[in-house]
């Protein structure tokens, strides 16, 4: 049964995985458009374009490749998939087993606790080693093309998402533990998600609810980082002491 897991979490994990490295590889060949639409912008009216803020001054950055690939890659593209990343790998890891009820039949194998830390940092180093992967992938194709890209800024931004991606793990094994059925730690995540997010970008004082603005923006502020890593702690230990006591 765990084979049939590990099986299906592989098909989970290389579907995301290939779908960020075709979004990659698509940024990529696109910039060398950037230049043409450069021009075309050039060509628009000044009121137009700043209603949708796009400047002379954007777009010329645009056509630098470290600024391109900061903004594009980890502050668009990567970043936005790291929670929905997180969300898909965790969701079914212990709903899928509750739902077709064959805990009990794994619980005869191992202790609760074991079979926690099996189910739990399985998914979560292969979901980390796909983050590492497409965090750093940029650095070899720069040097390869000859570009400078800048490492730090870089290095930052992995942190930060790393953070963001144990965070929502966390909180998406949680609710795979607290749920019988696959459907609704992934719809519940989900929705929590969305409702952070626009609570957190419409009300200023609940900022701190987004974590797309801590992880798109890649700063590695103390206060953000502190508190979501605390709160993906937390919910793994909560998630880990429902499991000693449920019942299945």
């Amino acid at each position: 049964m765990l084979t049939k897991e590990f099986r299906d979490m592989r098909v989970r994990f290389f579907v995301m995985f290939f779908i960020l490295l075709g979004t990659f590889i698509l940024l990529v060949v696109m910039k060398d458009y950037t230049q043409s639409l450069s021009e075309l912008v050039k060509s628009a009216p000044k009121n137009v374009l700043e209603k949708f803020g796009v400047t002379d001054e954007f777009m010329k950055k645009l056509s630098d490749w470290n600024f391109y690939i900061i903004t594009q890659w980890y502050g668009k593209n990567l970043g936005q998939f790291v929670p929905i990343f997180a969300i898909i790998m965790a969701f079914p890891v212990f709903a899928r087993e509750i739902e077709n009820e064959t805990m009990e039949l794994l619980l005869v194998r191992v202790t609760r606790r074991k079979l926690f830390t099996v189910k739990f940092f399985i998914p979560l180093v292969f979901t980390f080693l796909a983050l590492f992967v497409l965090a750093v992938l940029p650095l070899p194709v720069s040097w390869i093309i000859g570009k400078s890209l800048d490492t730090n800024q870089v290095l930052r931004y992995l942190l930060v998402e790393t953070i963001g991606l144990f965070m929502w793990f966390s909180i998406t094994i949680f609710l795979s533990v607290l749920f019988s059925d696959q459907v609704k730690p992934l719809i519940v995540s989900i929705a929590l998600l969305a409702g952070t997010t626009i609570l957190g970008g419409f009300i200023k004082p609940l900022s701190i609810l987004n974590t797309y603005l801590y992880i798109l923006r890649g700063e590695m502020t103390v206060w953000p980082s502190l508190s979501y890593t605390l709160i993906g702690v937390v919910f793994a230990y909560l998630s880990c002491k429902i499991l000693e006591v449920k019942d299945f």
